[in-house]
């Protein structure tokens, strides 16, 4: 059985995250597909993007999940977005297991979960 997981926001708002087990090779060439234009921190950005927009089942937003339209993400407080994304950074192990932290992806700014793996 799959467990979705609530995430309390700092602006008082949440989200409810997939369980990243229950995600597919599908999922990994979207968030793949979504970055593949972009080099360096962009691209790094870009993937967590893609991840959150995987992830996001429902969320208390007015405006349509990431999934829908990703740009939405532009429009959360950076506390929301950081939050989010540590939670998506958690997912990125499921999903790319050959990117998960080292002392060098730790170091390097421009890996692509460097900052938000745990």
């Amino acid at each position: 059985m799959s467990e979705k997981k609530k995430i309390e926001l700092p602006s008082g708002g949440w989200a409810v995250f997939k369980d990243p087990t229950t995600l597919r090779v599908r999922d990994r060439k979207k968030v793949l597909r979504n970055a593949s234009g972009e080099e360096g921190l962009m691209q790094a950005l870009t993937l967590v993007d893609g991840l959150i927009a995987i992830l996001v089942e429902e969320w208390s937003f007015e405006f349509p999940i990431p999934s829908i339209k990703i740009s939405v993400l532009e429009d959360l407080t950076m506390a929301d977005y950081d939050t989010l994304a540590e939670e998506a950074g958690k997912a990125q192990k499921v999903l790319f297991p050959q990117l998960s932290e080292t002392d060098a992806t730790k170091a390097d700014v421009d890996s692509p979960f460097g900052k938000y793996s745990d």
